[in-house]
Parts: structure tokens; C-alpha cells; sequence
């Protein structure tokens, strides 16, 4: 059925108005020099879509209201069966319990006979009077200690919190280790391990409530005093590891300017002429010079035997030379200084050696007291251990040199020989071609 039909029906005249056709878009021609794509982009884009804010659902008031009733209801944590009303709806009428009577918790008190208490709890300050209406008031207020000493009141007998707690936990460790705690049974270690849980120290408490007091009552002076005592530590222990950075920082640079120091003094080649005219023909150093431990004797020891061998004069000239430096006084550096800094530094392929004897004799690389006269010892135990590697050193190049002069010797004819039988033909045949 369409809208002519029901013209005839309802006898009713066709509009003689025509009816208005729908005018087509004016649709935008695209300009000459632009892509169909970078126009559908610019001009032909749809609009942005914008989401319609949703809002929450309108409450039904037409919806039945549910019905509450006044209903009475008895608490069972009370005992006195007091009957109280409340308002719930109409549907949870049928549960009688109470709601909140789960939160009800109850603690257990132990409880103890006449006989256990005349074998086990007997103490001359409490009677079992007195013992019994401290437990009441314990069951009366969960153990809650401060209402039970402020509600404490027996035959007007004086009792701190520390009293009372001491005579309850007493009193059930007690007879907890004899049997009559919660624990069934004489299992002995859970037993042991339950009545630890009642420790109690009466003159700790004691001690503790007075120091929280003497914290409580200070000033503010004193307050800003600690406070002040506090940050001072925390910035020292904070910076404790830059402090020990910085300290061998400062040590290496000391130990450094002491070897730059040592390595240019002009004694140096006074303590060498003095070492020559030792009688074992060690090199020695004294003190102040560097010697060994300087490092710049030990290369040229056997250079200097060798001059010795060579040329007398050199070595008796050497013995009408006084010896100026160990005669010499030590010279002061100017400021404050440590002791174990005058100690000779020892030459770095030499350290680890000389570190390996002294640890083998038990002996630190440094003294642990730098005194004068253990500074002393220990400089002259360190320069007796350098010329030990010394002279070890010269032995070993000896002894690999006479060697080779044996394996030599056992190979042939001497190589002397046949050189001076070479120099000789040579000799001759120059000769021969003078005389022609």
C-alpha cells in the first residue's frame, strides 16, 4: 500500500504542488597543476568524526523501593542479653545473627587450680587473692595492661604496669613448662619454646620507660644538638671513601716527590766513592743517600768491580777520601712530614722481591710504628736484603760465564790460539809484500 491508495481511501485530493527534486552537490572542480592525489587530500578529505559523549544510564525512579523493617536483635558477645533493634531489609529478616558478632574475638586466658598454684605459683609479694583479681581484670579488658592498671585497685597496695605484667607472664611460663598451658601433651621443646614467648625482663622495662622519658623531656637546644651530632656523622661516613681515596692519592704523590728528590741530590756520587772503599766490596747505603734503594748503584756494581780490577791507583785514592756523607747531617724538610717518608724507596723491579723476603721473615712492607730507631732497622734490613739480591745477581753472571769458559775449553783447542796463529800469517804476508 502506498500513499495514493490511501488518497482514495480517505477520499482525499493528489497535492497539485510538484514535488522539489533534490538538487545535486555542487561538486569543486580540481585545479590545473595539482595530482588527483595530493587534491584528495587537501580538499576532498572527509571531515573529522567527533565522538558523541556518553553519559550514564537515568535511575529508574519508577522501580519498586525495597522494604526495611525495624527489627529486634540480641548481641551474643554480651552477657547480659540486653535486646537492641535495628533497621534490614525486608528479605534478610530470616537471619537472625548477628552481623558483627564475628569481629568479637576473645583471648584465652590460662587458668589454674588451687593446687597448682600452691605448687608451682606461690611468691611472697602476691597472694593468690591478689592474683586472682589480677586475672579477672585480664579477662575483664583483653589484656589491655594500661586500663588494667588504672582500674588496678587492691586493699590500696601500689602496683606499676611492670608488676603486673611481670606477675602474668611469671605465672603462665610457669605453668606452661609444667604442662597446664594450651599445648596437650609433654612435648618439651614446643613447650620450652612457648614459655620463651612469655619472657619478660621487669628492670629492661624499667630502663627503657626511663630513657623514652629522659627523650621526651629534652630541650630543643639539645634537640638541635644531636640533630646537628647526626648530619656530622652521616657526612663523615659519606665521605669516608673520598678520605681514603685522597689519602693514598697524597701517600704516591709523597712517595713520588721523594724519589724526584733523592734521584737529584749531588750526594749521590759521594755515597758511590764511599761504597767502593768497603772492604767486601759491597755497595752501602747510608741514610740519607739512595744507594740501592735508590736504585742507581745497583746497575753499575759490576761495572765498579771490574775498574777495580783494573787500576789500583783509582781504588787507594778512593781509600784517602773521608767519608763526607755519612758524616753529613740529614737535612730537615721544611713542615710537617711522616717519618716512614725519610725510609729509601725501593726500585720497582725490585720491590716485589724484596716484599717476598720480608713477608717469609713476617715483616710488613712498611712499619706499622715508624719510630726513629725501628725506621733505622727496618732501612738497614731493607738495604742488608737489596745487596743480598745484588751480590746474588753478580754470582749467577759469574757462574754462567764460567760455564761457557769450561764448555769452551772441553770443545778444542783454545780460541787464543787460534787467533794468534791468524794475527801472525797476517803479519808475515805484509811484510813479504813491503820487501817486493
Amino acid at each position: 500500500m502506498n500513499s495514493s491508495d490511501i488518497r482514495d481511501i480517505l477520499q482525499i485530493d493528489a497535492p497539485t504542488e510538484p514535488s522539489q527534486k533534490k538538487s545535486k552537490a555542487n561538486i569543486e572542480k580540481r585545479p590545473e597543476g595539482i595530482s588527483r592525489e595530493l587534491y584528495s587530500l587537501i580538499g576532498g578529505a572527509p571531515p573529522v568524526a567527533f565522538v558523541k559523549p556518553t553519559f550514564k544510564a537515568r535511575y529508574q525512579t519508577k522501580k519498586k523501593a525495597t522494604p526495611w523493617i525495624l527489627q529486634p536483635f540480641v548481641n551474643p558477645a554480651r552477657a547480659d542479653d540486653l535486646e537492641l533493634k535495628h533497621w534490614i531489609k525486608a528479605n534478610e529478616a530470616d537471619n537472625q545473627d548477628y552481623h558483627f558478632a564475628k569481629f568479637n574475638k576473645v583471648i584465652d586466658i590460662i587458668e589454674y587450680t588451687d593446687e597448682d598454684y600452691e605448687k608451682y605459683l606461690t611468691d611472697t609479694d602476691w597472694s593468690k587473692e591478689e592474683t586472682d583479681y589480677l586475672f579477672d581484670l585480664c579477662r575483664k579488658y583483653d589484656l589491655r595492661f594500661p586500663v588494667i592498671e588504672d582500674r588496678y585497685n587492691f586493699e590500696s597496695k601500689p602496683r606499676t604496669m611492670e608488676d603486673l605484667k611481670d606477675r602474668f607472664y611469671t605465672v603462665n611460663r610457669k605453668l606452661i613448662l609444667q604442662g597446664k598451658g594450651p599445648i596437650s601433651g609433654d612435648y618439651i621443646p614446643d613447650r620450652q619454646s612457648l614459655a620463651q614467648q612469655y619472657a619478660y625482663d621487669k628492670s629492661k622495662e624499667v630502663e627503657r620507660k626511663n630513657a623514652l622519658i629522659m627523650l621526651f623531656n629534652r630541650t630543643k637546644e639539645q634537640i638541635e644538638e644531636e640533630e646537628a651530632l647526626f648530619v656530622e656523622a652521616k657526612r663523615i661516613e659519606s665521605n669516608e671513601a673520598r678520605f681514603s681515596k685522597e689519602r693514598e692519592s697524597l701517600l704516591n704523590s709523597l712517595q713520588l716527590e721523594q724519589i724526584q728528590h733523592m734521584a737529584s741530590t749531588p750526594s749521590t756520587s759521594l755515597n758511590a766513592s764511599s761504597s767502593l772503599n768497603s772492604p767486601s766490596g759491597i755497595l752501602a747505603s747510608s741514610p740519607g743517600g739512595i744507594g740501592i734503594a735508590g736504585g742507581t748503584a745497583g746497575s753499575s756494581h759490576s761495572t765498579e768491580l771490574k775498574k777495580k780490577k783494573k787500576s789500583s791507583s783509582i781504588h787507594e785514592d778512593s781509600k784517602k777520601k773521608p767519608e763526607v756523607h755519612e758524616n753529613k747531617k740529614e737535612k730537615l724538610t721544611p713542615g710537617v712530614y711522616v717519618r716512614s717518608q725519610k725510609l729509601p724507596i725501593v726500585k720497582p723491579t725490585m720491590q716485589a722481591k724484596v716484599i717476598k723476603i720480608l713477608d717469609e721473615m713476617g715483616i710488613g712492607p712498611r712499619p706499622i710504628m715508624p719510630t726513629s730507631q725501628i725506621c733505622q732497622k727496618f732501612e738497614t734490613l731493607q738495604n742488608s736484603i737489596l745487596n743480598m739480591l745484588e751480590l746474588k745477581k753478580v754470582v749467577d753472571k759469574t757462574e754462567v760465564e764460567h760455564k761457557v769458559k769450561v764448555q769452551k775449553g772441553r770443545d778444542g783447542t783454545p780460541t787464543g790460539r787460534k787467533r794468534a796463529g791468524s794475527n801472525a800469517g797476517s803479519t808475515s804476508g805484509a811484510r813479504e809484500k813491503r820487501r817486493k
